[in-house]
């Protein structure tokens, strides 16, 4: 790990980080793609909700969800677009991105983005993690625990919003 352990834990919140809802504001994310062309989701005017997926080659924690991208993408059905966020190259290896996620970024309504700023705008402190937002705003945050249980707090949050 290269960052320090007192900067980690500076940036300890727990999780979920709001009591009534959430108050991160959304952000459009603006990033490269994994083979380096720029890349920008737009989140703040979207038609739709989106699922931010916030994960790292590094993280041994996600790699059922990277495993279970196409798993994920097919249960939120039109619900809401499917986002893979990583830090951006020079934090993460573009090459180990590309190996994990394989040709689900190929698949139509889930798109991966490399994007250390979104990390910032979107207050995550480490993978994996989800956001649910929307032009409305973010409908929940949290630590995404598998496939299963990453679904079902999206799907969650989609309904009573």
């Amino acid at each position: 790990m290269s960052e320090p352990p007192a900067e980690m834990l500076r940036r300890l919140r727990p999780i979920p980080t709001y009591t009534d809802h959430p108050t991160t504001t959304p952000h459009d994310i603006v990033g490269v793609a994994p083979d380096g062309s720029p890349c920008r989701i737009d989140v703040v005017e979207a038609a739709a909700p989106v699922l931010l997926l916030f994960l790292s080659a590094a993280c041994l924690g996600c790699r059922d969800l990277w495993e279970g991208l196409r798993e994920l993408h097919a249960g939120l059905a039109s619900a809401a677009r499917l986002v893979v966020v990583t830090r951006s190259p020079g934090e993460e290896s573009p090459e180990a991105i590309t190996a994990l996620a394989g040709d689900a970024p190929a698949t139509p309504g889930l798109e991966l983005v490399m994007s250390t700023r979104a990390y910032r705008d979107y207050r995550v402190g480490g993978p994996p993690f989800l956001t649910v937002a929307a032009a409305d705003g973010v409908r929940t945050e949290s630590v995404a625990w598998g496939v299963e249980q990453t679904l079902q707090t999206a799907l969650q949050a989609l309904r009573t919003s």
